[in-house]
């Protein structure tokens, strides 16, 4: 919803941007899916329906070691949206979640990646494998709490559709604007100190400048998202729905919250590994610098590489002088921060699959 109404887009603006989405990208980027025995790509039937809503969505839903989470997600799907298609794209999980998803809801269907392709690709090769008309995008830590039926039904019914974003327990409002450089820059450095408990916000949306929504939990029109090419996949982690609603915006498609739906976020709590999250870090940097090149052109993603990059080794040598104080929270930060550059340096000199083509020369060198 733009200017108080919606606008429709000719069918042929939406191909102009695929074209130009596809031409950055090769095959080989593109990982095939494999399919587990037993799973099925046609619709799952279902003893209850509620409504015709469920029966237009198919709930993707990208797991990564999610043992711990992905039987309530699945389970809060089966039992507020019954006949929704459920369909699960796994990126390699070394722990026990393709058991938890089995025996939680035998009828999902499981899409098996082999490898971890992060976290846009893998919601590609869902909504590829759908065959319904909308997707639910949800990670593996969100809950569906409730269903207004009536509400779905006519929100289904609305063309062109743009990105839904339904209401979370914390986030009334899930629209949000973009932070501009500053506040990214501040994030990805001196936010870094911030305990892990203390979660950071977005800038709420003020109406001032096209908002975006994250995918933690996100409803899309599936044919309308194909046809704008998904998620771009040089994203690894992070990054991709700012990117997704900057070209839903650009195409004059709604990005907007509903009341639809509601869920629950526990934020952080999708994979158990990485206990310090270094790896999210690192790649949140990259997706910053890579989102920057994309949208801002390659000289202001190099300043952003060159100055985030040298402050995080002056607040690691920071961290470190006052950790041989004494001060433990000082010394795993500086563990924290060497990891983080570490993993950044690794990332921009070996094989990244790909992901953050643009932003890794940027860094190579300076981690």
């Amino acid at each position: 919803m733009k200017g108080g109404r919606q606008l429709h887009r000719p069918r042929a603006s939406l191909r102009r941007h695929k074209k130009r989405f596809d031409r950055n990208y090769s095959a080989k980027d593109q990982t095939k899916p494999r399919l587990n025995p037993g799973s099925s790509s046609r619709p799952a039937s279902c003893d209850v329906c509620s409504g015709r809503s469920g029966s237009l969505i198919s709930a993707v839903i990208v797991t990564y070691d999610s043992a711990t989470c992905i039987g309530r997600c699945i389970a809060s799907v089966q039992d507020t949206l019954p006949a929704a298609k459920i369909i699960v794209v796994d990126n390699a999980s070394q722990d026990e979640t393709l058991r938890v998803i089995r025996g939680t809801v035998p009828r999902a269907q499981v899409i098996e990646s082999g490898q971890n392709i992060g976290f846009g690709r893998a919601c590609n090769l869902g909504a590829k494998a759908a065959d319904r008309s909308h997707l639910l995008f949800l990670n593996p830590d969100t809950v569906i709490t409730a269903v207004n039926h009536e509400r779905l039904d006519e929100l289904l019914g609305s063309h062109p559709f743009g990105l839904a974003a339904p209401v979370l327990e914390s986030e009334p409002d899930r629209r949000r604007e973009d932070d501009g450089w500053l506040r990214e820059y501040f994030a990805h450095t001196f936010e870094a100190l911030r305990p892990r408990e203390w979660q950071r916000s977005g800038r709420r949306y003020r109406g001032i400048q096209n908002a975006w929504v994250s995918g933690a939990m996100l409803l899309v029109a599936r044919e309308e998202f194909l046809e704008m090419g998904g998620f771009d996949p040089r994203f690894f982690l992070y990054y991709e729905d700012r990117d997704l609603s900057r070209r839903y915006n650009g195409a004059d498609l709604p990005v907007r919250t509903t009341e639809a739906l509601r869920g629950r976020h526990a934020v952080g709590s999708s994979s158990a590994t990485d206990d310090v999250r270094a790896a999210p870090m690192a790649w949140s940097l990259l997706g910053w610098i890579q989102y920057i090149y994309i949208h801002d052109g390659e000289r202001n993603a190099g300043r952003a590489a060159r100055v985030t990059i040298t402050t995080l080794r002056f607040l690691r040598a920071t961290m470190r002088t006052l950790g041989a104080f004494g001060w433990g929270r000082a010394r795993r930060k500086a563990w924290q921060l060497d990891e983080v550059l570490r993993l950044v340096a690794a990332h921009a000199s070996g094989d990244a699959m790909g992901f953050c083509p643009e932003a890794l020369p940027l860094v190579r060198g300076l981690a």
